[in-house]
Parts: structure tokens; sequence; C-alpha cells
């Protein structure tokens, strides 16, 4: 038993379904990955655009001279098919912004539950499925297991060569269900088991 499971498993049960959602809700979105790659680059695009128009405007006020493609830049007005395909171009961009950052992302671990709404546990997806393969594998009769973390189901794929397939599949299924409540996994995972047949 791992020192994650020793703790849960001396943590004492949560009172009431509502208290448990709440928890379960608290820990995905505090385990939720932000938008920091997204939004350090459009910052670094507007200051850079930003900080060019200002240098501009400022060269032109102290009488800076002025290039060939400065000068026609400064002469183009709002009726110019240019202006409206950027300016089209830019609400296009700045809807797909939006929508960006409206859109949670996808959690890199998957909660654990506690019991104290200030404390956030999470296994790596990696590790979880590592975990369930090697439950999956305990079970006499499985040579091979492969494990797929879905956000609505997990799916165990064994590789045996033996005949009770129905009698196999609920082992398996058996065992994974009960690491999953050992381990505390939050969430309402389907445990769905796939059975191949091992090549001669």
């Amino acid at each position: 038993m791992s020192i994650v499971e020793d703790i849960l498993a001396a943590s004492p049960s949560a009172s009431g379904g509502t208290e448990q959602r709440t928890l379960r809700r608290n820990a995905v979105r505090a385990l939720r990955p932000g938008r920091a790659p997204a939004g350090v680059l459009v910052s670094v695009v507007i200051a850079t655009a930003a900080w060019t128009v200002l240098a501009v405007a400022i060269g032109s006020l102290f009488g800076a001279p002025e290039g060939p493609r400065l000068g026609h830049l400064l002469s183009i007005t709002l009726g110019d098919p240019v202006v409206r395909s950027v300016a089209s171009a830019m609400v296009v961009l700045g809807a797909l912004l939006v929508a960006l950052a409206l859109t949670p992302g996808r959690p890199r671990l998957v909660a654990v539950e506690t019991t104290d709404p200030h404390l956030v546990i999470g296994l790596t997806r990696s590790g979880l499925r590592r975990t369930l393969a090697s439950a999956a594998r305990g079970v006499e009769g499985v040579e091979a297991a492969r494990v797929h973390i879905h956000p609505r189901r997990i799916e165990v794929t064994v590789v045996t060569r033996a005949q009770g397939a129905g009698e196999l599949l609920r082992a398996v299924g058996t065992a994974v269900g009960d690491r999953l409540a050992g381990l505390g996994v939050q969430g309402r995972q389907d445990v769905v088991v796939r059975l191949r047949r091992a090549r001669v």
C-alpha cells in the first residue's frame, strides 16, 4: 500500500453527497491548468505592436525622417481594403482568444478524494495508467494489460490465453475498481474491460 493510500485509509469519509461533490469540484478546478502560453503570446504581440506605434509617433513628433515603407503605411486611410481585412482578421482572432480563455483546460492530474477542503492531491495520468495496468496484470490469466483514461470511462485492454472470458473480465473489472476505490480517485468513470486473445 502506498503512502497516499495510507493517508486516505486513515481519513474519515465525508458526510453527505453534497460535500463530496463540492470537494470534487474544488479539486478538479485547482488542478486545471491555466492558459499561460496563449496569454504570454498575446501579451508579447500586443506589447510589441504598441511599442512600435509609440516609437513611430514619438519619432514623427521630433521630425525623424520617414522611410518609404513607413511613409506608405502612414498614408493608409480607413477606407483602404487592407484596413478592412486586418480589422476583420483581428475580430475573428479576438473571438477565438475569448473562446480559448473561457474554455477550461484539460487537467494534467487526476484528483484524489480528501476530506480537507484546503488540501488537493492529484495523480499523474501516466502514473494512474501504470497503477491500474499493474492491478489488471495481477489477475490470474492476464498476460498483458493496457489502460486508456477518457473523461467518462477507463478502458482496460487485457491480453490472455484463458478460455473463461466472462469470469476473467469480471475479475479484471473488480481488481481495477478496487484499486480506483483504494486510491480515492474522484470522478465517475466507468471501467470498461476489453479482451484480446494472445497470439499463438
